[in-house]
């Protein structure tokens, strides 16, 4: 008996520890805890009681009680020595059903707070991503810096009005620099609009025309862009636009408006293009048709009168053996008298 006695205490301290935490969840001791295990299963007890019953010491029943005292969990009677009483179970179930909804609040404020977080640090990664540009003397200031300063390729979307850089200006980037512009119908038709162009283009630029384009937009090195957000305004707004997934979508927004444009044919080419069964100037007045310059604005491009543009509008739909313009564009993509706008016809 006396060799087991040590296995009997190691026992039923196991089976105490592998009860589970009833109180201490709630904050208190593990010697609070036990005490109110041992009450809760007896009408009352001393301190010396509880002390053999929970494997405490005197000093850990006393600081035991005074807690679950505090907490409402023990009462004292008037015996002598004095008795301690549990309170209802019901009163745990209440501390615990508070400390749930405590920390229901807790878990939705810890929310709120990542939320935060989360936003603070998106909003820390977008500042670094745009910068806004007001007035138009910094939205010029900021495209010549981009035009002057790109290294291997400058898309420009170009729609009226213009308030930056007048094409006019012929600002031009570095020779090493391909450029690819596209122009809104409408921002060809002011007058010497068409020569301005013709007069800047370079071995590797290249233009094309189309009727609608969804935004003003001028990228340099596909690393950032300038879109003007306000322009209607006293004082115009642009916005620049680093490296990040917005620029990757307007870069993304060129190259699919540039597929379905109009190449603008505007060589000074004094043969015939090899490919083409026409002759240069019969290709420029073919390319502005299809790029829906109205015929005053093809006359003015050309110097000559409208009726003059309207007979050679004729002459081609006779070479073509057409009897309307919508043949003759039909005519000119089947039989390839202009190049193809993104590898189709």
């Amino acid at each position: 008996m006396l060799l087991k006695a040590p296995r009997a205490m190691h026992e039923a301290r196991t089976r105490r520890s592998s009860d589970g935490a009833l109180l201490t969840a709630l904050g208190a001791t593990l010697s609070e805890d036990r005490a109110y295990r041992f009450l809760a299963t007896t009408v009352s007890a001393t301190s010396a009681e509880i002390s053999g019953a929970a494997g405490l010491t005197e000093a850990q029943v006393r600081a035991a009680l005074d807690g679950l005292a505090r907490r409402g969990l023990v009462s004292q009677t008037n015996d002598e020595p004095p008795r301690f009483v549990a309170s209802w179970p019901g009163t745990v179930d209440a501390m615990i059903s508070s400390r749930l909804l405590e920390l229901r609040k807790a878990q939705e404020a810890l929310d709120s707070l990542a939320d935060k977080r989360r936003s603070s640090r998106l909003a820390a990664e977008a500042a670094g991503a745009f910068e806004l540009v007001h007035g138009q003397q910094e939205l010029r200031h900021h495209a010549l810096h981009l035009i002057r300063t790109a290294r291997t390729e400058l898309l420009d979307m170009v729609k009226p009005p213009v308030i930056a850089v007048q094409t006019s200006e012929r600002v031009m980037p570095s020779a090493s620099t391909r450029g690819r512009a596209i122009f809104e119908t409408g921002a060809l038709e002011a007058p010497g609009t068409l020569d301005a162009i013709r007069a800047g283009l370079r071995g590797a630029d290249e233009i094309r025309v189309h009727p609608n384009l969804p935004l003003k937009m001028l990228a340099a090195d596909r690393s950032v862009a300038l879109i003007p957000i306000s322009q209607h305004d006293a004082t115009p707004v642009g916005l620049l636009i680093y490296e990040s997934a917005v620029l990757d979508g307007l870069l993304a927004l060129f190259d699919y408006v540039w597929s379905s444009a109009i190449t603008l044919d505007l060589v000074n080419g004094r043969a015939r293009h090899p490919d083409s069964a026409l002759s240069p100037e019969d290709r420029q007045l073919l390319s502005l048709l299809l790029a829906g310059l109205t015929d005053e604005a093809i006359a003015a491009h050309f110097g000559v009168s409208v009726r003059t543009v309207q007979r050679k509008v004729r002459a081609l739909m006779e070479v073509a053996n057409v009897r309307t313009r919508m043949q003759l564009a039909w005519e000119a993509a089947r039989q390839d008298w202009l190049p193809r706008a993104g590898g189709a016809r």
